[in-house]
């Protein structure tokens, strides 16, 4: 795989270039015909076939992951001090950041960014989600998830894997909430605890201009341990299922003769990468779980494996080159969804509305004040998290 990134300019020399030279190629070949029939007449005409030679096609893949409802835009607020490297018990320059940032996110927002990157690459795009998406903040507590999948229902989505956080709702809501969605759930590492059959399309193909698509999911491995007390993760087994995953590849290989193989993950990016090396015939691997913002994704074994941090602060895109069932190119970019410089689609904003309206009293119901300032840090020590420990300790 020749990996890199290309400008619009540099592409639109290079079709050129293609065209003059294709051009040239075909007329030799006319000229080559018309020779071979005048001198040799029908003895080759009933016996030779044309044969071209197979085009570049190109595709742009459009993800999402761990949006967790996060449906109006948020606080900017990653800071290097988030990383593991640099972690630290501090507040961080939350304030200032805010300030200078603004609000980003919002899938009003994420849906006009969505439509423009569509619109650039008409028939040829596809647009992903890997998981916690139905569940997490406050609106999807009171509905259920149910705002979310009508909202990507309308932006379009193409496919989607369920994240940890989908199975923390009740077994029947869960599959509920799958049948309402317009689009594809899929997960091969997903079977009932009874029979150990599919619970989901182990995977998908899809028709993209002149591509086929293969698309495969990963739920999480280990949701049985983190959302198994009241939600559907008590009902269904789950697993990385490495071997199984070797055989579906090669399965579909031979049955679909795909052009590309996606795997739409929710495994997390340490996991996701180590699966990429173990198990070869992956072309793209997105990946989420783990909420990291990616600017530049790692190739392992031919595979590109990307993530793009979480709550609709960003999408992804990541436009591919293919010849012959191999990427020859990549150009991968992770956008800001910035609110002063994005229209809200007005479609998706209504819709946001409307499922606010029901609950406006409740969440705007003041609970207490602050004096201290309280943040969140995911995986490290932050004055909310320690709040609510603590608060969960003393009601003991």
């Amino acid at each position: 795989m020749e990996n890199g990134r290309q400008t619009e300019q540099s592409m639109s020399l290079l079709e050129d270039v293609e065209v003059v030279l294709k051009f040239r190629k075909m007329t030799k070949a006319i000229c080559f015909c018309f020779l071979t029939l005048i001198f040799f007449g029908p003895v080759f005409i009933s016996e030779t076939a044309f044969v071209y030679a197979s085009e570049t096609e190109q595709i742009r893949i459009i993800s999402t992951n761990d949006i967790h409802s996060y449906l109006r835009p948020i606080y900017y607020r990653y800071l290097d001090e988030f990383k593991p490297w640099g972690a630290q018990s501090r507040e961080g320059d939350y304030v200032n950041k805010a300030e200078i940032e603004g609000k980003i996110g919002g899938m009003a927002h994420v849906a006009t960014m969505i439509k423009k990157l569509r619109a650039e690459k008409p028939g040829k795009n596809l647009l992903l989600d890997a998981g916690d998406t139905w569940h997490g903040a406050g609106l999807s507590l009171f509905d259920k998830g149910v705002s979310m999948v009508k909202i990507m229902n309308a932006i379009g989505y193409d496919v989607m894997t369920p994240g940890n956080w989908e199975f923390l709702y009740p077994k029947d809501h869960f599959l509920d909430l799958v049948d309402q969605a317009n689009f594809p759930v899929i997960a091969y590492n997903l079977t009932d605890r009874e029979w150990e059959e599919p619970v989901l399309d182990q995977y998908v193909v899809k028709k993209v201009g002149n591509l086929k698509v293969a698309l495969i999911g990963l739920t999480y491995p280990w949701t049985a341990l983190t959302s198994a007390i009241t939600g559907a993760a008590k009902w269904f087994k789950f697993g990385i299922k490495e071997e199984e995953a070797r055989n579906l590849i090669a399965d579909i290989r031979k049955n679909e003769n795909p052009d590309l193989i996606v795997f739409v993950s929710h495994g997390g990016y340490g996991l996701d990468q180590k699966f990429a090396q173990r198990v070869d015939g992956i072309d793209i691997y997105l990946s989420g779980h783990t909420h990291d913002e990616v600017f530049d994704p790692v190739v392992w074994n031919d595979t590109i494996i990307f993530q793009g941090g979480a709550h609709g602060k960003y999408v992804v895109s990541l436009d591919v080159d293919v010849k012959d069932k191999k990427i020859q190119n990549f150009d991968y970019r992770l956008l800001k969804v910035r609110q002063n410089q994005i229209e809200p689609d007005p479609e998706i904003e209504k819709l946001i509305e409307e499922a606010y309206e029901p609950y406006k009293k409740q969440l705007s119901e003041v609970v207490g004040q602050t004096k201290v300032m309280l943040y969140r840090r995911d995986y490290f020590q932050s004055s909310m998290g320690n709040l609510l420990t603590d608060a969960m300790r003393d009601s003991q």
